[in-house]
């Protein structure tokens, strides 16, 4: 079996390193985003945990995954059915913050009495253990100086708990120092824009403090939001290697809470560990009584937790994360041999989209992750589409989870589908936090239709590559069935078009051509998705018949209706242009006058910042892939010559204004065997945020093109299909990398795919036995014979 082994010790050492350093040409909020940490509940921006008022922080925040507050929309005119209320993501007040002060506690400690940052020396995203490092030497104004080093985690076995570490380092100072811990809650608002993708999560004037203690032991504050009523306790505590007196402290409504200690500094280093447990309960009931009770236990639970957390240590905690980050990357780890900045980068997207994506079924994942305010933490398509691929080969488990808050939304997604005129079915929003429409903009929102159909395609997706019976009977066939019946009433059956089912007035994953006929994603989504609804119910009724009648009356669901759906799959309309030789984006798409794109300088884009929508509209102009997608996501079901001929047609006309694009494209031309051009389109989408390539990412990361460079590797270079229970592949190594190599889990099995030099190998790591096929030629993989090498050659 082929492999490859970095064996500079230091070299590897780099290869898990995000650096200040290495960042320094970049503006300091998206190094603070870069910088942040979540655990799929919780996410911190990477921001010091150091205090004085001429130390810079540009954006902070720490989130709740989940967690939303509730606003109404205003519209100056209205409309039935118009998204009435957005969800913003849950900002809580910031506890990550400390300040030091020389000499013993006055009252209130003096400006030149105060530590103020000297010098940055260092800041560092150790990924392999997913800690924040981060190095400052402080100064007073009378030149006394120390160093102060801090380690941050947000525990990966604690979904509540976060731990910073720090340790101060004796220079030119010994003596008595005041430490000042807080929990600020006047957290600065982001700044007004008019760019969509901007957003502002600033509530602090929507929470109410609800009780608050300062405390030797543990301090918390206690806050309630109003819509929708819930519950946040924010709870700290400190642990110390050596003597601390508590010296007080006060808490207030706005400005937050503060606990002061008085410490000594000799000559040996003070290290002192700083817990914070951030909780959050949506109360039950309306009454003042329950909001009281579920205070009163937060509170306890709190308390409860920050005990433990005191007992347990901060090495007894950082061993226990460790192990949880340790099995993530055993897992999902990319070894790229050749180009370390393209190997940082990899290893950057996927533990961003391991600690952005909720766990427990009650959260997704946001466009924006758990690292920032765009899109005031929405989840969007983006999920089902982009990132879930990455999970259901790498942690099959998170896979499902995202697909379980989903079908916890079918209630909403039901009530939507008649509030659209839909008699029956689900209709899931756009953008949402809590299950609920909060696209204000439907054109471009509530339109696009394909989000039913990303849904199902993800259920269908992650069934193929586990064949987990167990969540198709329990939840993801009434994911599919209900969000299936939408596309009879959405559409109908066309004389003008001989007969065959058209969809009209909707959006696809194009947001610049908006509310067309026969957008082609979107119809061979919906085809897709219908022909998988009849597939999946036949073979239920033939595994489990009963149940699969007592599912059937369950969701009012008749073989009459499965007889239609199949009718419709079948008869879809697909337009197609003879004389071009490509599927048209739409009815009226190659009507359409061309964009001037040697007349539009660069300062103009993206065009969605430069332009009125209708402008746009008007033109042959794409921000993103729509049918490169759509011929992806078909796979064999289109022939080669017209995926080939769809992406010279419509790459010249697609700004990729939108971070969804480029990677689309690097799959579509390692499939179609442009190789320069797949991997020129795999930088793009990798180096998204290490390199602020779309100059947004102090708004947090993009974690639909994190989770795309994954899939430019894997289904783009490797080729990854599943079909028919078989794992397919296609692989190439590209020309400047010398090796590459990752893991994938499959059909119950754990595979090793390594290519290096001109080889490839298969290698099974568990399981019994895997059917694979390597180009045109199949294998199986066993315990008894577990790897099998072929040459990489130019054609399969």
């Amino acid at each position: 079996m082929q492999t490859f082994h970095n064996t500079d010790a230091a070299a590897d050492s780099r290869d898990w390193q995000i650096t200040l350093a290495e960042l320094e040409h970049l503006p300091l909020a998206v190094t603070e985003t870069l910088f942040a940490l979540g655990n799929g509940t919780l996410g911190t921006r990477g921001t010091s945990g150091y205090r004085h008022p001429d130390f810079i922080r540009d954006c902070e925040g720490s989130y709740i995954n989940g967690a939303y507050v509730s606003e109404q929309i205003h519209y100056d005119e209205s409309a039935y059915g118009f998204a009435r209320f957005n969800n913003k993501m849950l900002q809580v007040a910031d506890s990550k913050g400390i300040a030091l002060f020389a000499g013993k506690e006055s009252g209130d400690s003096s400006a030149d009495q105060a530590f103020a940052v000297k010098e940055v020396q260092s800041r560092c995203l150790n990924m392999k253990t997913g800690v924040f490092e981060e190095s400052l030497l402080l100064a007073t104004p009378s030149g006394q100086e120390i160093k102060l080093h801090t380690q941050r985690f947000l525990c990966q076995h604690n979904s509540h708990l976060m731990v910073n570490a720090f340790t101060v380092e004796p220079l030119a100072f010994r003596g008595p120092i005041t430490l000042v811990s807080t929990i600020e809650n006047n957290l600065a608002e982001s700044e007004a824009s008019d760019d969509p993708r901007v957003g502002d999560l600033s509530v602090a004037e929507k929470l109410t403090l609800r009780a608050s203690e300062v405390g030797e032991n543990i301090s918390y504050q206690l806050q309630q939001l109003d819509l929708p009523n819930s519950l946040i306790c924010h709870a700290i505590s400190h642990s110390f290697n050596g003597k601390a007196e508590f010296i007080g402290g006060e808490s207030g409504e706005r400005v937050g809470l503060t606990c002061r200690y008085q410490l000594d500094l000799a000559e040996e280093n003070l290290s002192f560990c700083k817990y914070s447990v951030i909780s959050h309960a949506f109360v039950e009931g309306n009454s003042e009584g329950n909001a009281a009770e579920q205070g009163a236990e937060l509170i306890q639970q709190a308390n409860a937790e920050l005990a433990q957390a005191m007992a347990l240590g901060y090495a007894g905690h950082l061993q226990q994360h460790s192990r949880l980050i340790g099995e993530f990357w055993h897992n999902s780890d990319i070894e790229i041999a050749g180009n370390g900045e393209q190997q940082k980068a990899i290893r950057l997207n996927m533990l961003h989209l391991y600690m952005s994506a909720g766990r427990d079924g009650q959260r997704n994942i946001g466009a924006k992750g758990l690292t920032g305010p765009g899109y005031d933490g929405h989840y969007f398509w983006d999920s089902e589409i982009y990132i879930i691929p990455y999970f259901i080969y790498t942690q099959p488990e998170i896979a499902r989870s995202l697909l379980s808050f989903r079908f916890r939304g079918l209630a909403k997604a039901r009530q939507r589908a008649l509030e659209m005129g839909h008699e029956q079915g689900a209709l899931f929003p756009w953008r949402t936090i809590g299950g609920e429409e909060c696209s204000s903009y439907f054109p471009a929102g509530t339109a696009q239709y394909h989000i039913n159909a990303a849904v199902a395609y993800a259920v269908r997706h992650y069934f193929s590559a586990t064949s987990d019976w167990d969540f198709i009977w329990s939840e993801g066939a009434e994911l599919v069935f209900e969000s299936a019946r939408l596309w009879s009433s959405l559409g109908h059956f066309n004389a003008a078009r001989g007969g065959k089912f058209c969809l009209d007035l909707v959006t696809g994953p194009d947001e610049y051509t908006a509310l067309v006929n026969n957008n082609y994603y979107t119809n061979v989504m919906a085809k897709i998705h219908l022909a998988f609804a009849c597939d999946l119910a036949r073979q239920m009724g033939q595994q489990a018949p009963e149940n699969y009648q007592r599912l059937l009356k369950q969701l009012n669901l008749d073989e009459q209706e499965l007889a239609l759906w199949q009718q419709i799959a079948d008869n879809m309309y697909l337009p197609h242009d003879e004389k071009l030789g490509i599927s048209p984006q739409d009815d009226s798409f190659l009507a359409k006058k061309s964009w001037d794109f040697a007349g539009t300088p660069k300062d103009k884009y993206p065009l969605l910042l430069n332009f009125h929508p209708l402008v746009i509209y008007r033109h042959q102009v794409l921000k993103q892939a729509d049918v490169i997608l759509a011929n992806f996501l078909q796979d064999d079901m289109v022939p080669l010559s017209l995926k080939k001929n769809n992406l010279a047609f419509y790459e010249p006309l697609t700004t990729h204004d939108s971070t969804l694009s480029a990677c689309t494209h690097s799959i579509a031309y390692s499939e179609v065997g442009e190789r320069e051009q797949a991997y020129h389109y795999f930088e793009e989408t990798v180096m998204t945020d290490l390199a602020n390539l779309h100059k947004n990412s102090h708004y947090g990361v993009h974690t639909a093109a994190m989770a795309g460079s994954w899939m430019c590797i894997t289904q783009g270079f490797a080729g990854l299909r599943v079909r028919n229970g078989k794992a397919c592949f296609n692989p190439f190594l590209p020309k400047s990398w010398q090796g590459v190599s990752f893991k994938l889990r499959l059909l119950g099995c754990q595979l090793q795919l390594t290519m290096s030099g001109e080889k490839v190998s298969y290698q099974l790591l568990t399981g019994k036995s895997l059917r694979l096929q390597h180009g045109q030629q199949e294998i199986v993989l066993t315990q008894d014979k577990p790897s099998q090498d072929f040459s990489l050659t130019a054609e399969h």
